[in-house]
This record gives C-alpha cells, structure tokens and sequence, in this order.
C-alpha cells in the first residue's frame, strides 16, 4: 500500500482583540495667532502598523487633529495638528509569526486653551482580528490497496492577497467664489473600478472633497468638489479583484480670483484571489478492518468578497442649553467610530456613532461650538461569518437657525466578508480497526445523517455490496429507510 500526501495551506482565525487607550498632548498654535476659543476638533485616527507579539497585538499609528479655533480677530481660523500613539492588546495564543488587522477611532476627543497653546486629550477605541497561517499535511489517495474503500473531498480554499500598490499624484483646479479666504479642505479617495487589462490591473476611483470658505462677514460657503483619478499597476491578472485608496496629502491653495488648486497624494493597493483546490480522503476502510483513518478538523478562513453601501443619515441637532441661538451654520464635521458589528445567517450590520462637530454665529454675533454623538447602525447582506468593517464620510453639512439645526451626513460603508469552515482531513492510517460483530444478512435502520459509506464503514461492508443489494437506495438516505447487509 503506496500513501500519497498533499500540503494544504490553511489560513485561520485567531480570535479578536479590543482595548481603549488615553492620548494627551499639547499642541502649539500656528506662528503669530492668538486664540481663546476652541470651536472645532475632528479627529482622523490611522493604524500605520499593526505586530504580532507573545499573546498580544502591538497597534501603532497616527491620531490627525483638524481644528478650527476663534481667533483675538473673532474670527475663524483652521489649521492641523497630530500625535502618535502606541498600545498593546492582549490576546492569548497569539505568537509574532501571526498576522494582524487592526483598526482605530476616537469616540471622545477634546482641546482646551493652556499655557497659550492647546491641550488635547483623545479617548482610542483600538480593534485587531490575528490570523494565522499553517501548511496541513493530509493524504490525497492510496494506490495498491485492495479492498479500500475512501470517501474523498475536493477541497477549495481562498484568500484574498496584496497584487500590488501605488502613490498616484493628482493635481487639479477646480471652481471657487471669488474674494474670500479658504478656511480648510478635506477629502477621501474612493476606488470605483478595477479591472485586469493588456499591461496590468486598471484602477479608477475618485476624490471626493469640501473646501470650507469664510466671507468675511461672519458666514461660510462649503463648495463640495469631485476629482477623478485613474493608474495602471504593474500586476498579474487575478479574479474577484478589489482595491484600496487613502488619502496621504492634501495640500490646497486658493486664488481670490475664483480658482482652488488641488494637489493630492493618493495611496491605492490592489487585492486579488488566490485559490487552492486539492482532492483529499475525508475517509476510508477496507472490509477485512485492517486499518483505520487518523483524522483532524482544520479551521479555514475562506475569503468570500467585499460589499460597500453609501447612504445619507439625517438627523435633527438640538444645540447644549448653555449656548446661545444660532443664526447661521459656519461648518460642520463628522469623525465615525466603530463600537461593534452583528452578524447572523439573516442580517448584518456595523453599529457605532459619528462624533458631529459644529461651528456657528450666535445672535450675538460671537462664535461657538459645540460637539454631539449620532448613535448608527448600518445594514449589509450576510455574505459569510467574519466582517472586517469600514466606515468613512464623504460629507457632513448643517443648517438651520435657533435651538434645532438639521445635519446631514453622507457615509460609503461596508468591508471583507470571510467564511469559517471547518474540513476534516485524513493525516494519516493507524493498523487496525474496529469491527461490527454481526455475521450474515442484517437489516439496519440507520440514524439520521448516516451515509451508504458510513454505513459500511461501521459493518466493514464493500460500498458496491450494498448498493448492489439496495439498487433503490441513495445518499442522502430518507428517513425511515433499511438497508439490507450481507456479511461473513
């Protein structure tokens, strides 16, 4: 008897990790600017690396402050400021060799006047998913065994895999109003197609952006604009391709004579499927119960695709009873937050709260902020049993005069789907084998979920005797069914 092995690479999940860590900094003001007022902070938080360690993840990353703040002038000023951020996450099993997702957000974020600068103080929602991958040695067939009877499985696994990434530069001039003074811009980069073509993978997406402007006379003009950007990547053809695209730089410089020039960086990365399909013995026996299978489950991560959804959430915004009445909305900022996902064979969705931010003129003329959360809950289709969420804001507006203002706040929403399947692999055959006892004709009435192979497996009976013997019977046997042996 000749046993032939194969080698399965099987991807795993870990388990997952969540922690909150506590960021303090002082932040200086720009060169010559006095201020005694915070009106805006809106935190952007980005995990720049995420290492696996001895039962733990370490999560490292960036946390950007946009800030507008009122300055000795009364009036609106923007400008940015950021600091690191380093946390541990403890999760038992895990060793370096492992690999990790992790994301970051910060539900609570705040600056305050001291010293003549600003001191920020910023709560972090830290999330990571470890995966582990490992060769699986099983046996695929066994030549010059008479007698053996097997039960094979095709095995597919899939996993999604980095086909390559690209900086894209993207310089633009859009339309402006004229005589005013730009305030700040912001935007997000989204990738809309992507596609195997002659000299690589094609890829075009856009740049969605907002510059924010000051009149001059105590209001703001928002001007939304969308920029498209494409690029070849040097990459083989993949199926089921999908992409990625970040918004590294943003500069942006305004002309009084109704132009913005908009100068981004834009980093994109291209995923594809690899698979791997392997004909595997699940199971085996021979009638004379000469030896018998070792068997083991394998967890596997099947990769099953990406699904994304835009939708605009509404929402009427009551301002805090120590504020005065607005007469006028300057501007308005959305940071989402992540807290927690569900999903079941039915549904599924990604639950958390946008942390709004708004500037506005009062009735006394001064300027005031203020901040709220939008609790959210973001329905998807159930594509397997693992969701890697994301969450990003195209754009955040707001309106209105006295005590209730109206915001609305446009979201692009989704992730990767993955599917846990356990498979059962024969690693290899030990001597020997349990045998029923039962000699000559025997009427069974199997359990429910038995097989023909199942059955003969348990008498030591040829799978082609009992069919020979039930030509009316197959898998998946009907309840109620017996089934003739002849044994001995």
């Amino acid at each position: 008897m000749e046993i032939q092995k194969t080698m399965l690479s099987a991807e795993t999940r870990i388990g997952g990790a969540t922690a909150q860590a506590q960021l303090e900094s002082a932040i200086p003001l720009p060169n010559g600017v006095r201020s005694e007022k915070v009106l805006s902070c809106e935190p952007d938080v980005r995990v720049h690396e995420a290492l696996c360690t001895r039962d733990g993840v370490q999560v490292n990353g960036l946390l950007s402050l946009h800030l507008v703040v009122e300055t000795d002038a009364e009036t609106p000023l923007s400008f940015d400021a950021s600091a690191t951020f380093s946390h541990a996450l403890s999760l038992a099993g895990v060793t370096p060799e492992m690999t990790a997702r992790a994301a970051a957000y910060a539900p609570a974020c705040s600056c305050r006047m001291e010293d003549g600068g600003l001191r920020m103080q910023a709560t972090l929602l830290l999330r990571a998913e470890v995966f582990a991958s490992e060769r699986q040695s099983c046996i695929a067939g066994v030549d010059d065994a008479k007698g053996l009877e097997t039960q094979g499985e095709t095995i597919r696994l899939t996993r999604r895999t980095l086909l390559g990434a690209h900086a894209i530069r993207l310089r633009e001039t859009v339309d402006a109003p004229e005589d005013v003074s730009l305030l700040k811009a912001s935007g997000t980069a989204e990738v809309g197609r992507v596609a195997n073509g002659p000299s690589g993978v094609l890829l075009e997406g856009t740049l969605f952006g907002a510059a924010l402007y000051y009149d001059g006379e105590g209001g703001a003009i928002s001007r939304p604009f969308a920029l498209p950007f494409s690029d070849t990547l040097d990459a083989e053809p993949s199926t089921q391709l999908s992409a990625t695209a970040e918004v590294t730089q943003l500069d942006v410089s305004y002309d009084p004579d109704g132009s913005l020039t908009v100068d981004a960086a834009i980093s994109v990365a291209v995923y594809g499927v690899a698979e791997e399909t392997a004909c595997v013995i699940s199971d085996a026996y021979d009638s004379t119960g000469g030896f018998s299978c070792e068997t083991k489950s394998v967890p596997c991560l099947n990769y099953v695709g990406e699904q994304f959804r835009t939708t605009t959430l509404r929402e009427p915004i009551q301002l805090p009873g120590y504020l005065k009445d607005a007469t006028r909305v300057l501007c308005a900022a959305a940071a989402p937050a992540i807290t927690d996902t569900a999903v079941s064979e039915d549904a599924a969705s990604i639950d958390g709260l946008l942390l709004l931010s708004i500037v506005y003129r009062a009735d006394d003329g001064r300027l005031y902020g203020f901040r709220t959360d939008l609790p959210f809950s973001l329905p998807l289709d159930p594509m397997g049993t693992l969701l890697l969420p994301e969450v990003a804001v195209r754009t955040a507006e707001a309106s209105g005069s006295g005590r209730t203002l109206s915001c609305a706040v446009e979201l692009r929403y989704g992730g990767e789907w993955y599917r846990q399947q356990n498979v059962l692999l024969t690693t290899d055959l030990l001597p020997g084998a349990p045998r029923d006892p039962h000699e000559g004709i025997l009427v069974y009435f199997p359990d429910p979920g038995e097989t023909i192979f199942s059955i003969g497996k348990r008498f030591g009976v040829p799978t082609a005797s009992i069919r020979a013997q039930n030509p009316s019977l197959s898998d998946p046997l009907p309840d109620g069914a017996s089934v003739l042996l002849l044994r001995g």
